[in-house]
């Protein structure tokens, strides 16, 4: 006699495969929401969580039906992000650069997580659930799009009384972000600062009273987001900011063409509709099947370790 399964087989994550570890990921509708989890550690910065977050952010890059991440932590956990895992450092991980790495061939991973949210073409929101030092500030929030915080979060970037380097790219965001003057004085007092200090207050989108309200906060502009803005339009844009023209001429050379290329395409045609019909648009156009090939415009720089890039 032949029997017939009726076993159900488990739907595979898309997840999966990133095999992660020290975050969690999970889609809700068109929203990636990436959680810190390593809270027994408070947290703390390691190399394998460095890797999980490249990874889930360039998954959210070029997976079209994410159009917002969101990134945060348990909020029952002190910390946000308690900054390096200085145990990890001790046994000589990549964080501070490993032994058989020569000065030149050390690639921060801290770094490669900034790089990897900074240039994601999807907005990025994270919430500050918790305090943040170190890489809690530098790795995990300078590079994002829109800030949120907890207004009792104690800030810190300490490097200059550990006798190391700033590192995430922080010397390059944090003066853009918040003016050089500014920025020198979170970079070289040390000093434990708090969300509406006037040094840094202008970091953040909203600062919130308690911690659990700092994620249904951020998740909210996350859906405006998701449900009123083009993918290309917001790709386009970030594009113009991060890479602007050397020169205002240059740059309306920049801008110019990218309206152009954009009024042509099915979003723009659809917000037009939209408008005058007084609705929500549902743009159709995705990064996969809709950018022009002039796209990206500017040149990047190779990032890889001198050895692997070799392989």
């Amino acid at each position: 006699m032949n029997y017939v399964s009726t076993a159900v087989t488990p739907a595979i994550s898309p997840f999966d495969q990133l095999c992660l570890t020290d975050v969690t990921a999970k889609l809700e509708d068109s929203i990636l929401i990436v959680t810190l989890n390593r809270s027994r550690k408070l947290n703390s910065f390691s190399e394998k969580m460095s890797v999980d977050l490249v990874r889930v952010f360039q998954f959210g890059d070029q997976d079209d039906r994410v159009r917002v991440i969101v990134l945060s932590a348990d909020p029952s956990v002190p910390a946000f992000c308690a900054g390096v895992d200085m145990e990890e450092v001790a046994r000589g991980s990549s964080l501070l650069g490993r032994k058989e790495d020569s000065e030149t061939e050390h690639r921060d991973p801290g770094g490669q997580v900034a790089m990897a949210i900074y240039n994601n073409r999807k907005i990025t929101i994270v919430a500050v659930n918790g305090h943040a030092s170190g890489a809690g500030l530098t790795a995990l929030q300078l590079p994002f799009d829109f800030r949120f915080i907890w207004s009792g979060s104690k800030i810190t970037m300490p490097f200059v009384r550990l006798g190391i380097a700033p590192e995430s790219t922080s010397t390059y965001l944090l003066s853009r972000l918040i003016g050089e003057a500014r920025a020198t004085a979170v970079l070289f007092s040390g000093a434990v600062m708090q969300p509406d200090s006037p040094v840094i207050s202008n970091l953040y989108y909203q600062v919130l009273p308690n911690r659990t309200d700092v994620l249904p906060a951020a998740l909210i502009l996350a859906r405006n987001i998701s449900t009123n803005s083009s993918q290309t339009s917001i790709s386009y844009s970030k594009g113009l900011l991060h890479h602007p023209g050397a020169s205002i001429e240059a740059h309306h050379l920049l801008d110019s063409r990218a309206m152009k290329i954009l009024g042509s395409g099915n979003d723009a045609a659809e917000g037009a509709k939209a408008f005058m019909q007084r609705r929500k648009p549902n743009f159709p156009d995705t990064l996969t099947k809709s950018l022009s090939p002039w796209y990206p415009w500017w040149k990047t720089t190779d990032v890889r370790h001198p050895k692997s890039s070799k392989l």
